[in-house]
């Protein structure tokens, strides 16, 4: 799986991240998993002429110390459609913009 990993952090830092993703994000049905929606202009085509798919998201995992955000943009609706793959260049900008403005607005230390 392609990932974005922020990993060694600290307890205090793991309570404010888990504060922040259950206030924020949906959750999954899982423990310490989280659904982020991906905003629809950054959507490509064929994901958005899937508005039966709707949303489109990737998965916020939480670990004992770390955060995993998965790069497969998946359909709300269907795992097994062409809608779902691994996210495109400005989709993973996006995200990667996204844990660094989580990063700092919750002051963690990496």
């Amino acid at each position: 799986m392609r990932a974005i990993i922020i990993d060694e952090l600290q307890p205090p830092d793991m309570e404010k991240l888990t504060s922040r993703l259950q206030a924020e994000l949906t959750p999954s049905g899982l423990p310490d998993v989280f659904w982020l929606e991906l905003p629809p202009e950054l959507l490509s085509p064929e994901q958005t002429a899937h508005g039966d798919c709707a949303p489109h998201r990737v998965a916020a995992v939480l670990d004992m110390d770390s955060l995993k955000l998965e790069l497969l943009v998946r359909s709300a609706t269907s795992l097994r459609c062409a809608c779902t793959g691994y996210a495109n260049s400005a989709q993973r900008d996006w995200l990667l913009a996204w844990v660094d403005g989580l990063i700092d607005e919750l002051e963690l230390k990496t």
